[in-house]
């Protein structure tokens, strides 16, 4: 019988290939390859910072700011020569086009090699993924973490860690209701105790554990 190619089911689209690159930004602050963790740019901590930065930024940064954001008790002159240095380590270890770097600004390439969990934990969240959101939070945002002499990037860190936390508690009211719908109450009560450590205002953290 001949064989009638309308009726054939369409061919899946393949998955795309892992990001061979991982940045680790909650509970602690690492980028990760196919080798491990990048133990060079581990002793270089602003450098991962400033990926990060990069990483959350929803639009392309201005130089300038990233010069105030991570060097700014220097001259302008250094501070910019510290900026050009970061990337260019950045690109070495990621690849030249992970970034999208332009006279004026600096933005992380849409194609860059790079899975970030706090990207994961927010498309969770907005897919109502509460299993898979609460998961992907393994701490604070850039827990332990410091930029020297950086105000800026300290009120950055602490606007993301808010917004990460919430995403996570929300994400646990979630969960924890379908946990107890479920009869899992060890599996609620476990999660109701990070809830209550990520939020220990929280009225419905507190019902939820007891």
């Amino acid at each position: 019988m001949p064989h009638d190619s309308a009726s054939a089911p369409p061919a899946a689209a393949p998955l795309a290939p892992p990001a061979p690159f991982r940045l680790v930004t909650l509970g602690r602050l690492a980028l990760v390859g196919p080798g491990g963790e990048d133990a060079d740019l581990a002793r270089r901590r602003r450098k991962v910072a400033l990926l990060a930065y990069l990483a959350l930024a929803a639009r392309p940064v201005p130089r300038l700011v990233l010069v105030d954001t991570f060097w700014p008790g220097d001259d302008e002159r250094r501070a910019r020569h510290s900026l050009a240095d970061a990337l260019s380590h950045l690109r070495r270890v990621l690849g030249p086009g992970a970034l999208a770097a332009r006279a004026a600004d600096v933005a992380l390439a849409p194609a860059a090699p790079l899975a970030v969990d706090a990207h994961a934990l927010a498309a969770a969240h907005a897919a109502r993924d509460w299993e898979r959101a609460v998961a992907c939070y393994a701490g604070p945002f850039l827990e332990g973490v410091f930029v020297e002499r950086a105000p800026r990037f300290d009120a950055w860190a602490g606007r993301e860690r808010a917004r990460l936390r919430r995403l996570f508690t929300d994400a646990c009211a979630g969960a924890c209701a379908a946990r107890a719908t479920a009869g899992d109450w060890d599996g609620c009560a476990a999660l109701a105790e990070r809830w209550v450590e990520a939020d220990p205002a929280s009225p419905e953290a507190g019902v939820t554990l007891l």
